[in-house]
């Protein structure tokens, strides 16, 4: 009997090019350059798959020096093909080598002439490194991220005409450096900073496109003043009660803002809230100052309260929230909130568990599971746990609602 031969067809390195680098977008950047030795096929998707990442936390000098050596010809013959490069990341340590330095100052001017969109540069375990004046004036980059970098002013105005994302880590830089940064960032959209000295003052001013802003652990920084109406989310955490003064009235449009460790007062949050008549989400954890919140809302659907340990007393007016978490001393409640999806309580006590204690907690109990579809208890105090667990059953009885709207947690 003849046996009729089939032919084998590697029916992947026919697909496009274009298909293929959304395959290779899914691996390691180390796995996607082992591809190049598979074929001439595959090798030719390798020269021109369009991010370009190299390096780690963990790279040595001798390393980074082998990196950095087979790079550049890689590079060089990327641009002298004219093949654009979508992502660019170097994180290397270069510390006590002049020759690395320059071999990488080197590979960033290729990328850069290969209109690179976005960019990313970690210095790893080194001192922080002046960065070359070259990336303040790459108007095809869409994102920029710098890490453990000193940022200096440049000696022209910045042109990076078409950022959308900048992010600031553990970064080295004073007030005007930061603002003349900004500043030539016209089309910004998400602004990070985080763990960055130096930044004393931040002045956000007519950045229309601005909707995302982070800041992170920035204990010098002692103002924050935004003026760009477009904003829709600010979030500040800090890990210290450091001194800061925060503006954020003519953010007409702010719908998320998050503050943990923040040093805000009662008044600050009454006026302050009353600014912004399209919140829906409001996050504050830890701000100790905080005594009694009082809070006039109508878009506001998330409300939530965490270890403010000052707090005595929450008046809300919201008649669309929808979430509220509250993690504290038990405390003065009082609101108009009727249709609540979910309320989660984790009431801790710095005094003795006593019979007071018990009543104004089923007090509190009793309000929420009016307008709650879903009640969540939890604790964490040794005490308050061992009476909640000897009194479940009752509270349920008590409550008189289904066991599934009353979800008790012991939380660790």
């Amino acid at each position: 009997m003849m046996r009729i031969g089939v032919l084998e067809v590697d029916g992947i390195s026919t697909l496009p090019e274009p298909i293929l680098h959304h395959i290779l977008s899914f691996l390691p950047f180390k796995e996607v350059a082992q591809t190049c030795l598979l074929s001439k096929r595959w090798k030719q998707v390798w020269q021109t798959f369009p991010d370009v990442e190299v390096g780690g936390m963990f790279t040595n000098p001798r390393k980074s020096k082998e990196i950095l050596t087979s790079l550049e010809p890689a590079l060089l013959n990327r641009q002298r093909k004219m093949i654009s490069i979508k992502k660019f990341s170097l994180e290397l340590d270069l510390i006590n080598s002049p020759e690395n330095a320059s071999l990488a100052g080197r590979c960033l001017g290729l990328a850069i002439e290969s209109e690179v969109k976005e960019l990313v540069l970690v210095h790893w375990r080194s001192e922080r490194r002046n960065l070359p004046e070259i990336i303040f004036y790459v108007e095809s980059l869409h994102v920029l991220e710098l890490s453990y970098c000193k940022l200096q002013q440049p000696s022209e105005n910045v042109k990076l005409f078409s950022l959308r994302k900048l992010a600031l880590r553990e970064v080295c830089a004073d007030d005007q450096a930061i603002a003349s940064l900004i500043s030539g960032c016209p089309l910004i959209e998400y602004l990070e900073i985080r763990s960055c000295e130096g930044l004393e003052s931040l002045d956000l001013v007519n950045l229309s496109n601005l909707k995302e802003i982070i800041l992170v652990n920035t204990s010098d920084i002692k103002r924050v003043e935004i003026k760009t109406s477009n904003v829709n989310a600010l979030a500040i955490h800090q890990t210290y009660l450091f001194p800061i003064e925060v503006n954020v009235s003519s953010c007409g449009n702010l719908k998320c803002l998050k503050f943990d460790f923040l040093p805000i007062e009662d008044e600050w949050l009454c006026n302050g809230i009353s600014k912004l008549p399209l919140l829906e989400y409001l996050s504050m954890t830890k701000c100790h100052k905080l005594t009694s919140v009082r809070i006039s809302s109508p878009c506001l659907k998330t409300l939530i309260l965490e270890c403010c340990d000052k707090l005595i007393q929450v008046e809300i007016e919201t008649p669309n929230l929808s979430i509220f978490k509250y993690h504290g001393d038990l405390i003065s409640f009082s609101s108009n909130a009727l249709s609540l999806s979910e309320t989660s309580l984790c009431f801790s006590s710095h005094l003795m568990v006593n019979i007071e204690w018990v009543v104004e907690y089923f007090e509190i109990l009793a309000m929420f599971q009016k307008f709650s579809k879903v009640l969540n208890l939890q604790c964490r105090e040794g005490e308050v746990c061992q009476w909640l667990n000897a009194c479940l059953q009752y509270i349920y009885i008590w409550l008189n609602v289904p066991f599934y709207r009353v979800i008790y947690h012991h939380a660790l």
